[in-house]
């Protein structure tokens, strides 16, 4: 079956497409992770976890929410999450209703250090994606 100049067309442009928006994302995944690294001492998994639970609208975020609103897997959660408790940044609490589940709070230093961070990471997405 041949395929017509037009469709070769654009399956050319959708991968054009598809690597132009890796690129965007590996730049800027980069650009933060550096920059996160040396001024706050976290690295961009660690900023979006923290970055998570402080907008979480709840007083504690479950850890299960966390899954399913990153592309990490559970167990990389679970190893970030521990990097944070062991850096003093989030505290985990059993829920008393449940106690399979587990919620995640920031703790007051990792209020600051998000609050600090978040301008940061804010002005480099601005700065690479606009």
């Amino acid at each position: 079956m041949r395929r017509s100049a037009n469709g070769a067309l654009v399956a050319t442009k959708l991968v054009e497409q598809w690597r132009s928006i890796q690129d965007s994302y590996f730049r800027t995944a980069g650009a933060l992770d550096r920059a996160l690294e040396a001024k706050f001492d976290i690295g961009l998994n660690e900023f979006e976890i923290l970055d998570l639970v402080a907008e979480s609208t709840d007083a504690a975020c479950r850890m299960k929410q966390l899954g399913e609103r990153t592309p990490m897997t559970q167990s990389a959660v679970s190893k970030v999450v521990d990097r944070l408790e062991k850096a003093g940044l989030v505290s985990r609490q059993t829920c008393a209703d449940d106690r399979r589940s587990v919620f995640l709070e920031l703790t007051e230093a990792g209020r600051a250090l998000h609050a600090s961070a978040a301008i940061e990471h804010r002005a480099l997405l601005k700065e690479n994606l606009t």
